[in-house]
């Protein structure tokens, strides 16, 4: 029995070829993750400066069925190329200190085309190394049961090999995939995958979300956390510099990001297993699924772990990962996707990250439920605002007293509440208190500010009164005007008329002391 040799069946490249992802998408974050392993070993070696220097490529020819993926990392020497890419599983690479392991993934873009290459050069040498895989050899292969081959010796019959001269000063790595097959028409849709590599790739922040959300934002103890993520730049076809989708407001519901609240997931035996931020808003609505940024996205190298589904399971409820933008950055390097790269690998200190995701996602769920409290006794009270600027003396106007102190009792409880207490809670609650004030403000009749001929401001308009007695009555603004016996006379006068004018002609009255008060405001 010791005599026996094991053999690796050729079934394993069905597996590693054709049967790996079930999203044809992901080889584009399979060849991206290599290229910034690649560029980062540039930066170590001092070939490139920093990792934002380093450059992807991806280029989508959709009448030549052909995608070029090329990166300006280090490269393979001539002598490494062939165990580099012919061998199985041989790689170096742990998903710890790189976005890649196993050494498997380069394969899988053999599914979708009929040949598969891989052309680099190494700065110094004066050849570029190629090898391509002819897949549909490998399928005839595969698809004949009396053909024995073991897997290397399928590898050893597909591939081609080839040497072409080169500058020493290049280096580059070059992935093409010909003749993409006809069932895949997304692979050569610019658009989607642009949208996709938005989501998942290793890339920066807009401009303005950094400069506006970030820097104005980010914690002390965050700044070289935020600085440590890293990115690529990212070229396709002709969109240039791609980069994440965050802006100043939640593209799905309109809402307005007031700034970023940042945490960290740390263990008494692990460490500091990961860091996050989230987006600080009214929280007005769940976020649609039409907008590509909701939920909360789980980043290792910033790279997207699963998909933008994958941390709805740690939520209180399915749908409390549908209020937020936010990113998870794991940063312990036991802390890795598994083969498929849908999830983590199912380590200790991953399990220990998944509980501390559910107890903070937790106080989340608090969080957007004490916004939708505030948000209920905002509406009431502009409800009521509403009525009480439609009152007339005629009217019931102790009914409308009772809805408005109802309404405030309703803000009260929300702003005294638990789920107000903590920080976050607190800058809810003023939120949705400056966005009262503000509805308050800009009353249909307006309380105007004192301006010199230019247009400076040089008083404040006083205080909006929240007192129901005084927004019961229309008059009262005029009282930041002019004096009481004034306005006593123009409340004796429009009595005078309504008093006297046929009943059928009250609508009139009504509205014509509306534009006169509001006349006489400005």
């Amino acid at each position: 029995m010791n005599e026996y040799k094991s053999v690796v069946g050729k079934k394993l490249i069905e597996i590693l070829m054709f049967s790996m992802y079930p999203d044809a998408k992901i080889i584009y974050r399979e060849y991206i993750q290599n290229s910034r392993d690649a560029i980062k070993d540039a930066v170590e070696v001092g070939t490139l400066r920093q990792l934002n220097d380093g450059h992807i490529i991806v280029d989508i020819d959709n009448d030549q069925r052909r995608i070029i993926i090329t990166d300006n990392g280090t490269g393979v020497s001539v002598k490494e190329v062939e165990p580099i890419l012919l061998n199985i599983a041989d790689s170096t690479k742990d998903g710890e200190t790189s976005a890649g392991q196993f050494g498997i993934g380069r394969l899988v873009g053999g599914g979708y085309c009929k040949k598969l290459s891989f052309k680099t050069s190494f700065k110094g040498e004066k050849y570029a190394s190629e090898i391509t895989f002819d897949v549909e050899k490998a399928r005839t292969i595969l698809d004949d049961d009396k053909d024995r081959r073991s897997a290397a010796e399928v590898i050893d019959a597909i591939a081609e090999r080839g040497l072409h001269e080169e500058e020493e000063r290049k280096h580059y790595f070059i992935v093409t995939l010909d003749e993409v097959r006809p069932e895949y028409p997304e692979l050569l849709d610019s658009r989607i995958i642009s949208e996709y590599l938005k989501e998942v790739a290793p890339i920066d922040y807009q401009f303005v979300f950094k400069n506006k959300l970030i820097q104005t934002s980010v914690p002390p103890e965050f700044v070289e956390l935020q600085k440590q993520i890293g990115y690529c730049q990212l070229t396709i076809n002709e969109e240039t510099d791609i980069r994440k989708k965050y802006g100043l407001n939640i593209a799905g519901t309109g809402d307005k990001i007031n700034g970023l609240e940042y945490f960290k997931i740390q263990d008494d035996d692990f460490g500091l297993l990961a860091w996050g931020w989230y987006a600080l808003t009214e929280f007005s609505q769940a976020i649609p699924d039409s907008d590509n940024s909701r939920g909360f996205r789980l980043r290792k190298h910033n790279i997207l772990i699963g998909d933008k589904n994958y941390l709805n399971q740690f939520h209180k409820e399915p749908r409390g990962n549908k209020y937020f933008y936010g990113e998870v950055h794991a940063i312990h390097p036991k802390l890795k996707p598994n083969s498929a790269r849908d999830g983590l690998a199912p380590t200790p200190e991953a399990m220990r990250l998944q509980k501390f995701l559910r107890d903070y996602f937790y106080t989340l769920y608090q969080l957007y439920h004490l916004a939708n409290q505030m948000k209920t006794a905002a509406r009431d009270i502009v409800a009521v605002q509403a009525k009480i600027q439609q009152a007339t003396e005629h009217e019931d106007i102790p009914e409308v007293k009772q809805k408005w102190e109802t309404a405030q009792k309703k803000l009260e409880s929300a702003t005294n509440s638990t789920k107000a207490q903590s920080e976050a809670g607190q800058k809810v609650v003023e939120i949705y208190k400056k966005k009262l004030k503000d509805i308050i403000k800009n009353s249909p009749i307006p309380i105007p500010a004192v301006t010199t001929t230019n247009g400076t401001v040089v008083a404040e308009p006083p205080p909006v009164s929240t007192d129901p007695k005084h927004l019961l009555d229309k008059f009262y603004t005029l009282r930041l005007k002019y004096t009481e016996q004034e306005v006593a006379i123009v409340r004796r006068s429009f009595k005078y008329l309504r008093d006297n004018c046929p009943s059928q002609h009250t609508k009139l009255i009504d509205e014509l002391t509306s534009k006169v008060i509001k006349d006489l405001s400005r």
